[in-house]
Order: C-alpha cells, then sequence, then structure tokens
C-alpha cells in the first residue's frame, strides 16, 4: 500500500515541522489508524515530499519532512481549465471530482442564462474541499483551483485572453473536438467550457464563437451537465497522446 498523501499549505523543506489540517488530521488518525512515525507523502506546488507522522493528540497532527521524492506523472503536460455551469444539486458536485482526477489544473463555476442554481459561500468551500479530497486520492501533484463564480460572458474574457477554449455544443459537427484538438497542439493551457442543464442559449454561443471558442460535438448521444466535463477531459486526454 502507498503512503497516503496530503497537501501542504506552508513551503516545505527537509527538516521542517508541517502542520496537517484538521479534516487530513482526523482522515490520518481516525481513518487510517496512522501512528507517530508511519511515512507519508506531503506535496507542495508539484513538489512531493517524504515524510513521517507525529501525532499530536486531540485530533491535530503534523509531518516530519524528510526528503523530495521523484515521481513521474500525476499530472497532464497541459494545464486545463474546466468552465462549468453550476447545476442543481450535488451534480457540481460530481464535476468537480471527476474532472480533478481526471487532471483538470482550475474550475470555474459559470452562471449561465439557463442556469437554475446558486453557488453559496458555503458550496464553494465545499467543492475546494472534494477538489482537495479528490487530488490527494488521485495522487496529485499540484492542488486544483476552485475559482469564485463568473458569469459565461466574464468566463469566457477570462479564459481566452491567453488559451484556446473548446465549448461542448450538442448541435455542432461529428468530428470537431478532433478536429479543434488537432488544432491546437501546440498550446500549453486548454479551457474547456460546458453549459448548463438546459443548454447554452443562441447569445451564449454567438459570444463563444465571437471569443474564439470553438463549438464541438461531444458525440451522437446528448449528455447531461455533469457528464459532459469528465467526457471532454478524457477525449481530450487521449486524442493528444496524454493517456
Amino acid at each position: 500500500m502507498s503512503a497516503p498523501r496530503f497537501f501542504a499549505d506552508v513551503e516545505c523543506a527537509a527538516g521542517a515541522q508541517i502542520e496537517l489540517r484538521r479534516d487530513d488530521a482526523h482522515h490520518a488518525i481516525e481513518v487510517l489508524r496512522m501512528h507517530t512515525g508511519d511515512p507519508l507523502v506531503i506535496v507542495r506546488d508539484g513538489t512531493a515530499w517524504d515524510a513521517t507522522l507525529n501525532d499530536s493528540g486531540r485530533g491535530r497532527a503534523s509531518a516530519l519532512v524528510v526528503a523530495p521524492r521523484a515521481e513521474i506523472g500525476g499530472e497532464l503536460p497541459v494545464a486545463v481549465i474546466v468552465l462549468q455551469a453550476i447545476a442543481k444539486g450535488s451534480k457540481f458536485d460530481e464535476v468537480v471530482e471527476k474532472a480533478v482526477e481526471l487532471g483538470a489544473r482550475r474550475i470555474v463555476p459559470v452562471v449561465c442564462e439557463r442556469s437554475y442554481a446558486q453557488a453559496s459561500s458555503a458550496k464553494i468551500e465545499r467543492w475546494r474541499r472534494i477538489a482537495r479530497s479528490a487530488a490527494q486520492q488521485s495522487r496529485r501533484r499540484y492542488l486544483p483551483e476552485i475559482v469564485d463564480p463568473m458569469t459565461w460572458m466574464e468566463a469566457l474574457r477570462v479564459t481566452n485572453v491567453d488559451r484556446p477554449t473548446l465549448v461542448a455544443y450538442e448541435r455542432a459537427s461529428p468530428g470537431s473536438l478532433a478536429a479543434a484538438v488537432d488544432a491546437i497542439a501546440d498550446a500549453r493551457s486548454i479551457a474547456i467550457a460546458i453549459g448548463p442543464e438546459g443548454g447554452l442559449t443562441d447569445a451564449e454561443v454567438a459570444a463563444a464563437k465571437e471569443s474564439g471558442g470553438a463549438l464541438v460535438s461531444l458525440g451522437p448521444t446528448i449528455l447531461r451537465t455533469e457528464a459532459a466535463a469528465p467526457a471532454m477531459l478524457a477525449a481530450l486526454a487521449a486524442r493528444r497522446g496524454w493517456w
């Protein structure tokens, strides 16, 4: 069994004592039944460090950093940003978990004209906890960012500054995703955009095209909004040869 991983909120160095977040300490001590001296991995800004657990008691724990460890993988070679329309219930939770497991670097909750859900501060904090847990479980080396919500127009304007954007659209032509991915082979950062349950409006589609976004098909079936981002990430990774 591989050593469990936890993200550090401060800079790491050999010999440093890193306090674990309270929920991480609870997971290590109460769930994994770890004890003082047990090995674990601390991750900070793309670097993983071997460490050992120090059980401080009363729900607290720290890690003694030993040395950086050589690791291969854990991240996609290109930073992928997910623009995801806010969905009802726990659907956005699913998007965050699966998108992080598949390698997304940042997730932007987006408010569209047909969005029927809102993003409270409590929801945003929950999504950040889900992203952290999913990143630790999937052995990521960067903690994906969940940013504050934006409107569709704001999200397009911010992401299109320095990266191409692929917009899932049910009326896009077959093969358009493969063609769009092949056309941006040199991109070091890519955004993918997913609309709400009711679909994008004509005005939102026009705005995506005007901002330089490529409208792409995700196949002959209509996917639920929570399935579209993971499907698009998987297709992108397979087409670019990252898998």
